[in-house]
């Protein structure tokens, strides 16, 4: 008696382009029925996010000037790991982009661990002023709301960046359901 396999067989990922913030692979699996089927993964490279809350709790959530959508977004303080640990990365993106340091970092929320998109959250509290030169060509306004305010713009989709859109929500979830210190700790 032979056993049917029941999962796909995954061939190794080939790279078809690389650029700069993403990249795309190929890679051709067999299928159960024995089937030969090409599969096309995007890959980005490792992201820090950052949601600062300063003493007032409101979070700090910033405008920026994006060229493809030719006007300001709604946005989070977000950056590319390069090098550095996750952390050291929020650190850095929340002086460059918002213009604070932040006594605490906290890791809120993780992707799963699939390596197409490693995303690290951080709640960053114990925020003092601590200005960096940002990327050349970035245009970043800081702006301070409350969580409900921000909550209401990832719901009414002017946070345009659903994974954002989604972190400010569950940030507000938490808030409501389990109180301000599960979120920023003590």
């Amino acid at each position: 008696m032979t056993t049917k396999r029941k999962h796909t067989m995954l061939g190794k990922h080939r790279f078809v382009f690389k650029g700069i913030i993403y990249s795309i692979s190929h890679s051709t699996a067999t299928l159960p029925n024995g089937r030969k089927k090409t599969f096309e993964y995007l890959h980005r490279v490792p992201t820090s996010v950052v949601l600062p809350f300063d003493a007032k709790r409101r979070l700090i959530v910033t405008k920026e000037y994006k060229e493809l959508a030719g006007r300001f977004i709604w946005h989070l303080v977000v950056g590319q790991v390069e090098g550095r640990t996750p952390k050291q990365a929020a650190q850095l993106e929340l002086q460059e982009e918002a213009g604070f340091k932040a006594k605490r970092l906290k890791l809120f929320y993780r992707s799963p661990m699939h390596k197409n998109w490693p995303l690290y959250a951080y709640v960053a509290t114990g925020l003092t002023p601590s200005k960096l030169p940002g990327d050349p060509g970035e245009d970043i306004r800081a702006v301070p709301m409350t969580l409900a305010k921000a909550e209401q713009l990832a719901l009414m989709n002017k946070i345009e960046d659903p994974v954002l859109a989604f972190l400010v929500a569950k940030a507000a979830y938490i808030v409501r359901t389990k109180g301000w210190t599960a979120l920023l700790g003590k």
